[in-house]
Formats: structure tokens, C-alpha cells, sequence
């Protein structure tokens, strides 16, 4: 990785110097403490309010003991709010456990947003909370279509079950639920006339006929009655029209239609709007992020601390990596934006931790905003020829000032004994 950042001399713009440790570069408030700093001077059984130290907003609170191991990380909307609870400040009964006792050092992390806090407790969670992690991971969790062009079969995978992948796979994704996965792959089978029968496909060309051949939608590759160059033709057509995403496919599907009306060929027409129907009936919010992930990286643009600034990040091949904090104002934001999402713009890959970040991101992405936020999360495709306007158009938004009052829609991870 280039650990330095390019440098311009623009006055909306500050580039951060990438460091490998990104979360040890962030800025953080560290308040050490000892049993006596619990108690004032002039009252020794009225607890210090350790909580003053902390600001009032969104952000993620790191206690630890005092052999430095962490004792709970957690997101939270108000960082102030959260820490007095923690710490017991109130003297209230509480079915939280008081952590004030054993902490001997209390970090903030001030974020600017919920993605930015949901990152920051899932790569701090890896190392000192593995079982937070596994946690974390389990709901993220989202679901996947590999599409194996060797067998010409597809099957249903998630970011915490995909092992190693085969040279002659696929894969599409994210996708929101394992049913809404398995509905992608059956509406390939009905459009394609794809076997729904792996095992007798296996056998081809000795395998036994099903009824889906009686009925004529399927060919009958299993039984000889196609052959599998024939069949794998048509199944990688399906691929190709599960990597372009459902919005692609049924844009590409109205065009055949209306080219078929042109020239007359009403039978035609007719069976793409058979297709079509198959189409319109899939759940398409759920897949509305779907897509082939081999080459696929993707631009966060998210709220800073920073009230008026943007921060675009990068998901790839180095990880999701905060590039740049911008202004709206500044007129070289989308070609600036532009040259370093495309510097960055290597694919995730497919190891273990990647995924288990790709479905924190679609956890984000997939989440409706609410009316009543206007700075808000916004997760692109680099892929898409559209990208310069949607990041400018993102940066403006995340830009947005808005009020500064209590944050509930944090999502917390809580790790205690």
C-alpha cells in the first residue's frame, strides 16, 4: 500500500497519510484512571463524573482493566450518556453490570457516523473480542449466489460460509436473505430453462428426464436430449445477467420486448414479457445490491465529526480505508473524489475478513434512511459509469447540517461476562 496521501492545495479538501494500523491513527480521547480518581476531594462517597470528559455525540467507548485488556467496546449514538451509564455515575440500581470498579482507562472514539462506528468496533472486536466479532459477524450476515459454470449448477452461500472459491465460479451478492438468494437462483432457473436438478445434471447424458421436460421448460440436458455445451451456453448467459444486477436485467429485458414490437415478432415479445413477469415478482429492495463481486469494490461517503465535511471512503483490495475529507463547496471535489476512488479501486477479494466487511457495509447499505436524517450513509459502486455524480451528490448530502441531539438509531455491540 502507498502509506502516503496526494496533497493539494485545495481548501475543501484534507487528505489523511494512510498508516497500516488505520484505526490506531484515528483521533481518540483517553481518560486514564486510578481508584482515587473515582472519589472528589471534597465528598470521598461521591463518585467523580468521569463522563464530563466526553463529548456529547455519536462515537465508540473502549474500557479497559488494568492488565490493558478490554473490558466491553461498544458503539453508541451519545458517548457521555453511555459512559455515565457504564460507570454507574447515577448510583441508580442498574441490570448492567457497574464497570467502574475494575476500569482503569476509558478510550472515545468520535465518529461521524453509524458505518464509522460499526468499523471501528468490528476491526477492534477481531483482536480483543473475538467473541464479539463471531457475534458481530452472525448479524451481518448476507446471503450469496455461487454460480459454478463447471457444472453449470448455482447454489446459496453467505459472507460467513464461503470457503474457498473455484477459478470457474461466480459470485452475486450481497443480497439481504438466504430466501431472497434462493428466489434470484430459481428465477434464472424459470428464465433460462436451467436444470433444478444438480445431481441427475451430474449424470448427463444418462441422467433421468423430470417433469420440468414434459412440461417443455427444460430442455433435458440430464437425459441427452441437449447437450452440455448447449446447456452451459445458456447458463452462462444467466451469469452474465446475474452479475449486471435485477435492475439491469429488467431494463435489458423492456429493451428486448420493444425491439421485438419494432419488428413485429409478437411471439417473441410475448415470451420476454413472460420473463419480465418472473422478474417483476422477485423482491427487488432485497436485491437491489446484487451483483457479480469478482471485480467489485465500492465508495463510502459518510458525515464527519466535522459538521459541513464529508468523508469518502474506500472499499477494496486494502480493506475499507477513510481516503479523503471533503467540502461540498470545493469545485474540484468529483474530479479530485474520482482520481483516488479509481487510485483505490482494487477488487475485495474473497478471504474471510473481507466478507465478514463486505456484509458490514451492506448491512448499511441495504438499510432504509430515515426521512427524518438528512446526513446520511451512502455506499457506490465504483463500477458504475455514473460514479463522479453520485459521489458529488453524496458528499453533498453527507455535508447536510442537521440537529445535534440525542442519536438512537446506533446500532450498540455489547461484549460482557
Amino acid at each position: 500500500m502507498d502509506k502516503s496521501a496526494l496533497k493539494r492545495g485545495s481548501r475543501g479538501c484534507e487528505l489523511r497519510t494512510l498508516k497500516p494500523d488505520v484505526i490506531g491513527a484515528l483521533k481518540t480521547i483517553t481518560i486514564d484512571l486510578q481508584p482515587s480518581d473515582l472519589l472528589t476531594e471534597h465528598d470521598q462517597d461521591t463518585p467523580m463524573r468521569v463522563s464530563c470528559f466526553f463529548p456529547s455525540s455519536r462515537g465508540v467507548a473502549e474500557f479497559f482493566a488494568d492488565d490493558g485488556s478490554t473490558i466491553l467496546i461498544a458503539a453508541t449514538g451519545h458517548l457521555r450518556s453511555f459512559i455515565a451509564q457504564r460507570m454507574n455515575e447515577d448510583g441508580e440500581p442498574s441490570s448492567r453490570a457497574n464497570l467502574a470498579p475494575i476500569t482503569t482507562r476509558i478510550v472515545a472514539y468520535p465518529t461521524g457516523s453509524a458505518l464509522e462506528s460499526d468499523w471501528i468496533v468490528l476491526e477492534r472486536s477481531r483482536s480483543v473480542q473475538p467473541e464479539l466479532y463471531t457475534k458481530i459477524n452472525e448479524q451481518n450476515r448476507r446471503s450469496l449466489v455461487v454460480m459454478d459454470s463447471n457444472t453449470g449448477t448455482w447454489r446459496v452461500e453467505d459472507t460467513m460460509s464461503l470457503d474457498e472459491l473455484k477459478s470457474y465460479e461466480t459470485v452475486i451478492g450481497p443480497i439481504l436473505t438466504k430466501k431472497t438468494a434462493s428466489a434470484l437462483g430459481d428465477a434464472l432457473d424459470d428464465v433460462f430453462e436451467l436444470c433444478r436438478y444438480p445431481k441427475e445434471l451430474a449424470q448427463a447424458p444418462h441422467g433421468c428426464a423430470c417433469a420440468y421436460k414434459e412440461m417443455g421448460r427444460c430442455p433435458g440436458a440430464c437425459d441427452g436430449s441437449e447437450t452440455m455445451e448447449s446447456y452451459l451456453g445458456r447458463f452462462e448467459l444467466a451469469v452474465r445477467v446475474a452479475s449486471i444486477g435485477v435492475h439491469a436485467w429488467k431494463r435489458s429485458i423492456q429493451e428486448e420486448i420493444q425491439t421485438a414490437i419494432w419488428a413485429l415478432d409478437f411471439e417473441s415479445a410475448q415470451r420476454c414479457k413472460r420473463q419480465l413477469e418472473t422478474v417483476e415478482h422477485l423482491p427487488i429492495d432485497a436485491l437491489s445490491a446484487a451483483g457479480a463481486l469478482d471485480g467489485f469494490s465500492c465508495a463510502c461517503v459518510t458525515p464527519t465529526v466535522r459538521m459541513g465535511w464529508a468523508m469518502v471512503w474506500v472499499f477494496g483490495g486494502e480493506g475499507l480505508v477513510p481516503l479523503v475529507a471533503m467540502r461540498d463547496e470545493t469545485k474540484e471535489c468529483e474530479r479530485l473524489v474520482g482520481e483516488l476512488a479509481l487510485r483505490w479501486c482494487r477488487p475485495m477479494g474473497f478471504d474471510r475478513v473481507q466478507l465478514d466487511r463486505l456484509a458490514l457495509i451492506t448491512r448499511h447499505w441495504m438499510t432504509k434512511q430515515s426521512r427524518t436524517k438528512r446526513r446520511h450513509v451512502t455506499i457506490l459502486d465504483l463500477r458504475d459509469p455514473r460514479i463522479f455524480t453520485q459521489i458529488r451528490d453524496a458528499i453533498a448530502c453527507a455535508c447536510t447540517p442537521t440537529d445535534q441531539g440525542y442519536d438512537d438509531e446506533e446500532h450498540t455491540h455489547i461484549s460482557e461476562d
